[in-house]
């Protein structure tokens, strides 16, 4: 796959994941604990983990 398509795939799953952010009937809100900080964690290695592999696929080729 191509470089392109790579970022593609991390761009949907950013846009996936902020759209996402409902939350159960009477659930308590997570802005500012531990759970969310885990959260952004994953995404944030999630769009590194697709970056990483789109820019190897570039030089790969």
């Amino acid at each position: 796959m191509s470089s392109i398509v790579w970022l593609g795939f991390m761009v949907v799953f950013v846009v996936a994941a902020v759209l996402s952010h409902h939350t159960p009937k009477g659930g308590k809100p997570v802005a500012g604990t531990r759970l969310m900080k885990s959260a952004r964690g994953i995404l944030i290695v999630g769009m590194v983990v697709c970056g990483a592999i789109g820019v190897w696929s570039a030089f790969k080729h």
